[in-house]
Formats: structure tokens, C-alpha cells, sequence
């Protein structure tokens, strides 16, 4: 791929700390080493430092499993021996996590850095398109901070790490804060395309994503409980929203791709005109992008994998069958594999037609039920949305997508929607689905809407928030028999966390 990197890399390499805890980390209350601390020596290196901590979200054991396995997207369930890992899946999806469950550990660790990160940049005299990148990235880990955890402690740009952050706030001061700081830097971005830096257009993109769900975090009771809705969305925040994706539609910069998996290809921010803002990949960075096929495929398809994530039965079948999100022949990921994009079910076959076994010697066929504590091999639909990269299997080349078209086009119908204009969404709805071969809706409800989103945007890290924005997260899903309290709308403070920072309070229900 042909990438524009803006800043130079410093000579210091951003390192992964969250996997432990050290006596340094607890007092700075952060979980941050004291090569974290030092790494940055100026603004360009404290800016790619930032950016560095985006790759996060594409890891499979930070935020993303946050974003999604507690929705009606993905279930990880434990196939004998494999895919157990103390229950930590199961967890997920049962809505039975706690504040030890590693996934929410880590999670809160790389949000917090990444906001360290970016304030660490203001300190460094950083010029006008640093500062204003600088801004959109604390708003970006701020926001996804809000969403998880709804109590987020923030230090100031030179603030003394060997104290406690002098701000601790809750979801409803959280993002006002994250919409604020963007707002005042918004036109100072950098008004290029290039999806690998927070341009004009992602500011804008993440702007609307906020306004669009401040109504959620305001609906909170004083103890901190969250309200599940329905919510009461401000006009004017949905008027704003309805702005800031106008000012990207009518750029002209952007539009609705031909090919809908062009947008997830190992050449996908080359040659997708949908892309907006990415977590940049080369095949010389042993990024995790892998794992969204890893996760899923089984072990004798190509690429061998580790025969985990499942797509639920009902998701699935919220698809029409000539909508090409559900199944397309891809050429290159076809060519090298057999497989095709979107849902897997039924018999597998190899590149040559050759129909695939299990390990066992029987057909390797996907089945529409899994069992969460006790599938068999070949249990679940499986989904293929990133094509693997047979250049560099292990190491692929496509960036992790933020912000792309569809989403802003989604976005700008439901504001529409929820100010009483049901035509003009109904519109934009028609106009996708009219894109991905899909039957033309005569009318459109929240549901529809809702529905419509899933189809469009799955598995791309905004199930959970979706439906919490809608109404649903908590009701009833395949293997999840039992409608869940409103507590689990967030997930809990960790456990190390409340003990290094007295500031922090618990969440209701943990």
C-alpha cells in the first residue's frame, strides 16, 4: 500500500504495557511504566505515540471484544478443551463480567493511556495541526472511555504524574468534555484525506458520533446507575449531527463503494473511496488485524485458524438473501481460499471445490447453533468481514477502519429520523441498501434503523453502542436466555484501579 506518514517515528517504539502491573504503574495511577512516562522528547514523538495507541482497538483482547461481545453480533463459546479461558467469553456475552475480567483490565488501561498520550502531546509546544490531532485523539479515547466505563480521570497538559489525575469525571461531564475540546480545535485539522491522521473529515465523523449519543450518557442517575432509555435526544444535538455529516457528504470526497468488502481488503485504504479515518497497518508492524480471521475461521480453512467467534442465528438472518453483506464472491480472498466474504454457514470447501473436513475426518460444516459452554467444533456461523492478506498472512496490510461513509450516511439518517424527518432517512436507508443489492423499504422505524446499522456496519466495533443507543442491549439473545440489569450498560471500574486512585468510585452493580 502507498501510505503518507506525516511525522517521522521517534527512535522510541511505543511498548504494550498492560499485562502486568508494577509498583510504578500503581502510583502513577494509570497503569503506566516509567518507559511510558519518558518515551515522548517532542511533540512529533509524543503525537505518534498517541496514534500508536489506537492499534488497540483492533487487538482482539482490548476494546473491541468490549464493543461487541456483549451484543447480538458475537459469541465466543467454548469448544471442549479450546476457547475457555476462565470463562472470560462466556462472561461477555452472559453480561456476567466483573471487575477482574481481563479484557475489561486491559481496556481500561489502553484508554487511559491513549488519553495520557494525547494530553502528553500538548505538552511538548506542539504547532497548530499537532495541537488540533493532539485534541481529536483525547476525544477519541475519552469518548470510547465515557461509553465503557462512564467514570473517566483526566490530568491536565504538564500535570504531575506522581499524583492523582485532578479530574475525575463522571459520564455526563465526560462528554462534554470530549465534545468540547474537539469542537474548539475542529477547523484547525488538517483539511488532506489521508485516512492515517485525524483529518478535518474524522473530526467531524467523531463529532457526530458524540452528539448522537450524549443523550445516552446524561441519562444517569446521581448514584451513577445508567438509565437504559428510552432517551430524550436533543434537537439541537441532532441538528448539529445532521451538520457535521453534511459537511463531509457534500465535500465530495467520499462516496458509497461498488464493492462492499473493498473497505476491509488488504489494500483497503488505497482503494476504498468510503474510508475516513484508520488505525494504520504495514506489513512491516505486526499488527492484529489478523485476528478478525483468526478468531473465527477453522483450523483446516485457509488461513489455518483458531475456530472461535460465531455470529448469532438471528443476526444472521436479519439478512436478505441478495444483500452482498451477507455472502460475496471476493476474487482474491476466493482465488487463494475458497471462502467467501461475509457469513460462513454450511459445508466449507477448499480452494479447489474440495469439500473440508473437521479434524475429526467428518464434513466441516457450520451449524446455526453453538452451545456457549460446550460447542462442538463445527458449531456457529462464522464471518469473514477483514480478507486475510495471503502476502503476509501474519502480518497484513490493511488498516482497521474508524470512520467510514456509510456510517456518516447512517448517522445523518437517524438524526433525521428522531426530528421527525422519516422521508429524508428513509432515503439514505434505501440509498445503501440499494448499493448492497438489497430490497428497497417502504417505510422506517427505529428498528428498521437499527437493524439497518448491524447490517452495514458488523463487526466493525459499534454493536454494543448501537444498541444501547436503541434500547436492546440488554434483552434476551441466542445462549443469553434472560434479560440483563441496566448496571451492565457500563462495564465496572478494575479492581487495581480503585485501589491505587481513592478518587475512583465503583459503578452500581459491582
Amino acid at each position: 500500500m502507498k501510505k503518507i506518514c506525516i511525522y517521522a517515528l521517534s527512535a522510541l517504539s511505543l511498548v504494550s504495557v498492560f499485562y502486568s502491573c508494577t509498583d510504578l504503574e500503581e502510583e502513577l495511577n494509570q497503569n503506566l511504566t516509567a518507559e511510558e512516562a519518558a518515551i515522548a522528547g517532542s511533540a512529533s514523538d509524543a503525537l505518534n505515540a498517541a496514534y500508536d495507541r489506537l492499534k488497540d482497538f483492533q487487538h482482539t483482547d482490548f476494546m473491541f471484544v468490549l464493543m461487541e461481545h456483549p451484543s447480538d453480533e458475537i459469541a465466543g463459546p467454548t469448544r471442549g478443551a479450546d476457547w475457555d479461558d476462565g470463562g472470560a467469553w462466556r462472561a461477555l456475552h452472559l453480561h456476567t463480567w466483573n471487575s477482574s475480567h481481563p479484557r475489561v483490565v486491559d481496556s481500561w488501561g489502553s484508554t487511559l493511556s491513549g488519553i495520557f498520550r494525547a494530553t502528553e502531546v500538548l505538552g511538548f509546544n506542539p504547532d497548530t495541526s499537532q495541537k488540533a490531532q493532539a485534541a481529536f485523539l483525547r476525544s477519541l479515547f475519552i469518548y470510547t472511555a465515557t461509553d465503557l466505563f462512564g467514570t473517566v480521570p483526566l490530568r491536565e497538559p504538564g500535570e504531575d504524574l506522581a499524583g492523582l489525575p485532578s479530574v475525575t469525571a463522571n459520564r455526563t461531564e465526560a462528554i462534554d468534555i470530549a465534545i468540547q475540546e474537539l469542537e474548539a480545535e475542529l477547523n484547525n485539522l488538517p483539511t488532506e484525506t489521508n485516512p492515517a491522521i485525524a483529518n478535518i473529515y474524522a473530526g467531524h465523523a467523531l463529532l457526530a458520533k458524540m452528539y448522537l449519543n450524549r443523550a445516552v450518557y446524561k441519562a444517569t442517575d446521581a448514584d451513577g446507575t445508567p438509565q437504559p432509555g428510552p432517551f430524550t435526544f436533543e434537537t439541537a444535538d441532532m441538528n448539529r449531527v445532521i451538520e457535521l455529516c453534511d459537511a463531509i457528504i457534500n465535500s465530495g470526497n467520499y462516496s458509497l463503494e461498488d464493492d462492499y468488502f473493498s473497505s476491509f481488503s488488504p489494500t483497503n485504504t488505497e482503494t476504498s473511496s468510503e474510508i475516513i479515518f484508520v488505525s494504520q497497518n504495514t506489513n512491516d508492524f505486526a499488527g492484529e488485524i489478523r485476528r478478525f480471521n483468526f478468531m473465527t475461521l477453522h483450523y483446516n480453512q485457509n488461513p489455518g485458524s483458531w475456530n472461535g467467534f460465531v455470529t448469532l442465528s438471528d443476526f444472521y438472518d436479519s439478512f436478505e438473501d441478495s444483500d452482498v453483506r451477507k455472502s460475496s464472491v471476493i476474487p482474491n480472498l476466493s482465488e487463494n481460499s475458497g471462502l467467501t466474504g461475509g457469513f460462513l454457514i454450511g459445508q466449507q470447501f477448499d480452494v479447489d471445490g474440495n469439500a473440508l473436513e473437521d479434524r475429526q475426518g467428518n464434513p466441516l460444516v457450520f451449524t446455526r447453533d453453538f452451545a456457549l459452554a460446550n460447542s462442538e467444533e463445527v458449531k456457529g456461523i462464522r464471518v469473514v468481514k477483514y480478507q486475510p492478506d495471503y502476502t503476509n498472512i501474519n502480518i497484513p496490510n490493511q488498516d482497521f477502519v474508524f470512520y467510514r461513509y456509510a456510517d456518516v450516511l447512517l448517522m445523518k439518517a437517524e438524526a433525521l429520523l428522531r426530528t421527525g424527518n422519516t422521508g429524508g432517512a428513509l432515503d439514505i436507508v434505501n440509498t445503501i441498501r440499494m448499493q448492497r443489492s438489497a430490497s428497497m423499504l417502504g417505510t422506517l422505524t427505529e428498528a428498521d434503523l437499527l437493524a439497518e446499522r448491524g447490517r452495514e456496519m458488523y463487526w466493525e466495533g459499534h454493536r454494543r453502542n448501537d444498541q444501547i443507543r436503541f434500547g436492546t442491549l440488554l434483552d434476551p439473545v441466542q445462549e443469553r436466555p434472560t434479560a440483563s440489569d441496566r448496571t451492565k450498560l457500563v462495564f465496572p471500574i478494575p479492581a487495581e484501579a480503585l485501589a491505587t486512585n481513592p478518587n475512583l468510585t465503583q459503578n452500581p452493580g459491582y
